[in-house]
């Protein structure tokens, strides 16, 4: 992705299709000594190509991640949403402080068809590291889990 990206005029083209959106400040001072404006007034959008998206042309409204608020969430949180089709949920939440503790309930059954399952505390400010890499086997475990109690 990130070659044909480049291959199409790269970041400038992001950021100026973002710019002209009104998405991005303009006004900014870049390390140019410009505005990003200015840093961008003669980019072109590339005409015939599927790779960038016009923003009036994009393929969901609100991309892969949406912010979230409410009584799981007082101060808010960023939930990646890419590939979900449901994106409301009402019912009972069970919520775990790591990610242990939400594949042990999960191994022993601690929840009921319907369920969400929170994992608190987990992320760049939660814990540091990559998990979302190093810990595939146990999701995959927990996936494997949750699929045999719910046939």
């Amino acid at each position: 992705m990130a070659f044909d990206l480049y291959n199409v005029g790269g970041i400038p083209v992001v950021i100026k299709e973002l710019l002209d959106a009104g998405l991005l400040h303009g006004d900014v001072l870049t390390a140019t000594g410009k505005t990003l404006a200015d840093n961008h007034k003669e980019v072109k959008f590339p005409d015939n190509q599927d790779v960038v998206y016009r923003v009036r042309d994009c393929i969901t409204p609100t991309g892969g991640v949406v912010g979230l608020r409410g009584n799981l969430a007082p101060d808010g949180a960023i939930v990646k949403v890419a590939g979900m089709h449901r994106l409301v949920f009402t019912g009972p939440a069970r919520c775990y402080d790591s990610e242990e503790a939400a594949f042990d309930a999960v191994v022993k059954g601690k929840f009921k068809t319907g369920d969400v399952l929170v994992i608190r505390y987990e992320g760049p400010q939660g814990r540091p590291g990559q998990c979302a890499r190093c810990c595939r086997p146990r999701r995959r475990s927990m996936v494997s889990a949750s699929a045999r109690r719910w046939r």
